[in-house]
């Protein structure tokens, strides 16, 4: 294990309360118990290891010997501390180390664990169910009724719903019929269907990097291998893909070409002609994650990847969260006919088909789409400013450029190694989001990403905290580390 995943495997480790290396301790020991790090693992080399998560060696000292003492881990003459085999009596607790791999499963650790007195600079707020009269998400009697006449199962989704979504793409300019539209359980399902229909364990698959954490692991998790297409300047290296495709012969080519996560790129019309056509022309899957598609924050909204070439593999995902309330968890895929049909297939196999209530809801809100997507533009200018500001008060030598659209900074520090300072962000209450996490290739080690649409009084908080933080590890690096080439 490279030392750099450990910080990822180990997640909030010192947000509890007691010593640090107890914390440690007692960290490592969860992860063993549950099989994340397995027998016959080597734990990291003390220097590095106390160097990546910005503590002392003596903590990481402290905290191998409390296990040694224990008896989780045992020491080699010469070649390090090594994990023991778990006792039957311990097993059972045990998960699949599986779960040790996918990167998002420590960025939802605070909603799993409940730890309250973190600030949760990881993810945005997502839609405000405030902003439209709480009516639109309840139904009628006579609409409930209406529903609890049928089976209960729509594996393609509510046929209201998906007439709804192919309305307003039609009217978005990207004409649309209900056969080409499958609702999904948010757009994290939609993304994992289309990697069940069409990667292998071995396929490649062309990504952008940085890029959603969501569709890495969903990847992954199909044993695929990730071929990324770097994003440069504030666009897509679209130059490149002729080659990549010719040399890795990808099965699928993911991106998000409008308010890109996490950097808020909005990609160029020259450079979504060029990748539509070059998947047009090799035929391969083209995903269009449009997840973000109304955030955009100046000017028109940008033209889908789908109306660019009416017979390019296009599949397109959209989701009501970023716009509503991610609480609502519909999603959707717009594609060719025959693949909703072959997707829904896969659809049934996962879970039937979405629940049908939050779909009613959903269609009633579609009626109030214009009127949010002006709020949510309104509000996320306003907190845009409002960042910027306390960013450039309380954290001077970072740097970002204005994102074109979506509720992200991506935020480049002074410093190579942004995950070691994530730890000492921790330990100050905390939680942020180092670029590596948002990587293909380990890259973007030195980046951080920031959502600035969040309450205002979280945002003076979360940014004062950071402050501190940084102060604190600029401090440490002056007296142990050499901080080359920066002024603090």
């Amino acid at each position: 294990m490279e030392i750099q995943e450990w910080a990822g495997l180990l997640g909030h480790w010192s947000s509890g309360e007691g010593p640090m290396y107890r914390l440690l301790a007692e960290s490592l020991q969860r992860l063993i118990l549950r099989g994340e790090i397995p027998a016959g693992t080597q734990l990291p080399a003390e220097r590095h290891f106390a160097q990546l998560l910005a503590v002392s060696r003596t903590t990481v000292q402290s905290a191998y010997d409390l296990l040694r003492k224990e008896e989780w881990v045992e020491s080699r003459t010469g070649s390090g501390t090594w994990v023991r085999p778990v006792s039957g009596a311990r097993s059972w607790q045990r998960g699949d180390t599986f779960f040790g791999s996918l990167k998002r499963s420590s960025m939802f650790d605070p909603l799993l664990r409940r730890e309250q007195s973190l600030v949760d600079l990881s993810m945005p707020g997502s839609g405000d169910p405030k902003g439209i009269p709480y009516n639109a998400y309840s139904l009628p009697e006579h609409e409930i009724a209406r529903l609890l006449e049928q089976q209960g199962y729509a594996p393609y989704g509510l046929p209201a719903l998906r007439q709804a979504i192919a309305n307003r793409y039609t009217q978005e300019g990207l004409p649309t019929t209900e056969d080409q539209i499958l609702v999904t359980s948010g757009a994290q399902q939609a993304i994992s269907l289309v990697a069940s229909l069409y990667l292998q364990r071995g396929d490649n698959v062309l990504i952008e990097n940085p890029t959603f954490v969501g569709a890495i692991d969903a990847f992954r998790a199909m044993g695929s291998r990730l071929v990324p297409v770097p994003i440069e300047g504030a666009r897509l290296r679209v130059e490149l893909l002729p080659g990549l495709v010719k040399a890795h012969i990808p099965q699928l080519i993911y991106v998000t070409p409008t308010c890109q996560n996490p950097t808020g790129v909005v990609y160029s019309e020259d450079d979504r002609r060029e990748l539509v056509r070059v998947a047009a022309e090799h035929r391969v899957p083209l995903l269009e994650d449009n997840t973000r598609f109304d955030l955009v924050l100046k000017g028109p909204d940008p033209s889908f990847l789908a109306a660019y070439a009416e017979d390019a593999p296009v599949i397109t995902v959209g989701s009501m969260s970023k716009l509503f309330w991610a609480g609502l968890r519909v999603g959707w895929l717009r594609a060719p006919q025959p693949v909703i049909a072959r997707l829904a297939r896969l659809k049934i196999v996962a879970d039937l088909g979405t629940s049908l209530i939050p779909q009613a809801i959903a269609v009633r809100l579609f009626d109030h789409m214009d009127a949010i997507k002006a709020r949510r533009r309104e509000e996320l200018l306003e907190s845009l400013a409002l960042m910027t500001d306390l960013m450039q008060e309380h954290l001077p030598t970072w740097m970002w450029s204005p994102p074109a659209g979506g509720p992200f900074l991506w935020v480049q520090l002074p410093w190579p190694d942004a995950q070691e300072f994530a730890q000492m962000a921790l330990r100050h209450g905390t939680l942020v989001t180092p670029g590596i996490t948002m990587s293909v290739d380990g890259s973007h080690t030195s980046y951080l990403r920031l959502p600035y649409f969040l309450d205002r009084e979280l945002l003076h908080e979360g940014v004062t905290r950071l402050s501190e933080a940084w102060a604190a590890f600029t401090s440490l690096a002056g007296t142990e580390r050499q901080l080359a080439g920066v002024v603090v």
